[in-house]
């Protein structure tokens, strides 16, 4: 299958030259011709927000959301029930949003931005580029995540097996040429996301200061655990986010 030649064929990241996405798009572009590839598609959202995705492509069984994180040298842990992720570089302890949640919003917004196409299949990849990746947690057959560029191939193997084929070409063009024209592409617009996000994540930090999960919303609570004391969410176990008691200010990454 075409695909998989593909996936074989993807270098380390030190022969990556360019942009990961569009380095992504030409060689899947150019190895599976029967999928159509955008990347870095900045689209509308909900409440006045957009969503900037790293990867879509649009094949016979659907459309695949891909989501790239690269933490070069860094070992990362995470939980698919968990908002927060870790990484570790250079001995220091770092926190990230789920790219699991991250990437299931992608989906939300294209599911709404693609409304008008019907209930459209779509899928997500998470791939995380990092020394080490270890996540526990189960996924529904929808989604994988991928320790690696080489491992999306059982990734999509995973998603696309024994589903059926949706599109032929002629809906297959249609979808991306929709997307292609109606996603956001000038300089102004993609600036403005950037400062949303920034402004989005200094909301999350203020919250934590007063006490409020980042999260749900919810209050944080003052707890006592085995190494002592610590902030958790009131609507634990619903939500589990927690911080530590001696805590001013997070280090949170959101995209």
């Amino acid at each position: 299958m075409e695909l998989f030649d593909f996936l074989n064929k993807i270098p380390t990241l030190n022969e990556i030259t360019g942009s990961l996405g569009e380095w992504l798009a030409n060689m899947y572009s150019k190895t599976f011709p029967g999928a159509l590839v955008l990347h870095d598609v900045l689209i509308d959202g909900t409440n006045g927000y957009t969503s900037q995705i790293d990867l879509i492509l649009v094949g016979n069984k659907g459309v695949y959301v891909v989501e790239v994180k690269t933490f070069p040298e860094a070992k990362i842990y995470g939980d698919t029930k968990h908002s927060k992720w870790y990484y570790y570089n250079h001995g220091k302890k770092h926190e990230i949003y789920s790219p699991l949640r991250q990437n299931k919003k992608h989906v939300e917004y294209l599911k709404t931005f693609l409304k008008d196409f019907g209930d459209v299949p779509i899928f997500s990849i998470i791939t995380m580029i990092c020394d080490d990746f270890k996540i526990s947690g189960e996924t529904d057959g929808s989604t994988a995540i991928c320790s690696s560029l080489p491992a999306m191939k059982k990734g999509i193997y995973k998603i696309a097996d024994n589903k059926p084929d949706v599109f032929d070409d002629s809906r297959k063009k249609e979808i991306f040429d929709y997307i292609k024209n109606k996603q956001y592409s000038d300089r102004e617009a993609r600036a403005e996301h950037k400062q949303n996000v920034i402004a989005y994540q200094e909301s999350l930090e203020n919250m934590q200061k007063q006490n409020i999960c980042p999260y749900c919303k919810s209050e944080l609570v003052l707890r006592n655990g085995k190494n002592g004391k610590f902030y958790g969410c009131k609507n634990f176990p619903k939500c589990r986010y927690t911080m530590k008691y001696e805590e001013q200010q997070k280090e949170t990454l959101v995209e």
